[in-house]
């Protein structure tokens, strides 16, 4: 497990999200939504309240069938509790804005190319969804791979390892330096390692096919990556990184990697390129 991981120098997913819900609720009288601002008198007590800005109390991540990686929100069923308007009309107000405010994240392409392909709905009980595109993914991918390459592949060193596994969490600890090793070594024997950051990392498109994502078997190790992120300061980090080691695990059992050529030359170096990040 590499604990020098980069620094991500732009929103993950979800602090991207979190930071556009506050725009939405914040009590700035130029934050306005339909005309008019979410109550500003009601909502004082409430958003002084720093449990509900919470980034687990806001925003979570759900399951979609249409979107890799999607999240739904609570927050206007919590301001409703101390608002006269219902948390239907305080979501349709929320909505509206992040449909129709301009991004202040002037200069941050990557922001801005994110928000464009996001799509934000509401329930009939007031909660918010949002689903970013396969485009948004590729993008997100793209920018996340161009952060890795600018780290050293460094050969992992274990030394005096016991054979003798003295508890479950040495085991899977074991097993995150096991992943990582292997990906090390992925990247060093395969040819394609070279042509990967001039490839992927300076063009998005490379991610999809019809403007798809390319990848579909290796969706559960693409979304461990995003969670991974996404919850990166705030979750154990052996209890990440061993879920992270797991998906791998599986990707490499499904997928072909090291045998580039035999699969589509674009996949194979999608394949290698999230073996990057992973790593």
């Amino acid at each position: 497990m590499n604990c020098n991981l980069p620094k991500i120098t732009y929103p993950t997913l979800r602090s991207l999200l979190l930071l556009k819900i506050c725009e939405a609720i914040s009590l700035r009288k130029d934050v306005e939504v339909a005309n008019h601002s979410i109550e500003s008198s009601d909502l004082q007590t409430k958003l002084q309240d720093t449990r509900l800005l919470a980034p687990h109390s806001i925003l979570k991540r759900v399951k979609s069938e249409t979107s890799v990686a999607a999240y739904s929100s609570a927050i206007a069923l919590q301001l409703a509790t101390e608002s006269t308007q219902t948390p239907a009309e305080i979501a349709d107000q929320i909505l509206y804005f992040m449909n129709s405010s301009p991004s202040d994240s002037s200069g941050r392409e990557t922001e801005k190319a994110l928000l464009r392909d996001l799509t934000v709905s509401n329930t009939e009980t007031g909660r918010l969804v949002f689903e970013f595109g396969d485009r948004a993914i590729a993008t997100y991918l793209q920018k996340t791979l161009a952060q890795c390459l600018m780290q050293p592949i460094e050969i992992p060193h274990h030394p005096n390892c016991s054979p003798q596994r003295k508890s479950p969490q040495q085991s899977e600890i074991f097993l995150c330096q096991y992943s990582y090793a292997r990906c090390t070594a992925l990247i060093r024997i395969n040819p394609l390692s070279n042509h990967i950051g001039k490839s992927v990392e300076n063009d998005s498109a490379i991610w999809l096919k019809e403007g798809k994502l390319l990848l579909q078997k290796e969706l559960n190790l693409l979304k461990q990556v995003i969670t991974t992120l996404d919850e990166w300061e705030e979750t154990s980090a052996p209890t990440l990184a061993i879920a992270l080691s797991e998906a791998f695990q599986q990707f490499y059992r499904d997928c072909q990697i090291v045998k580039y050529n035999t699969v589509n030359l674009q996949l194979g170096q999608c394949r290698l390129a999230l073996v990057m990040i992973t790593h």
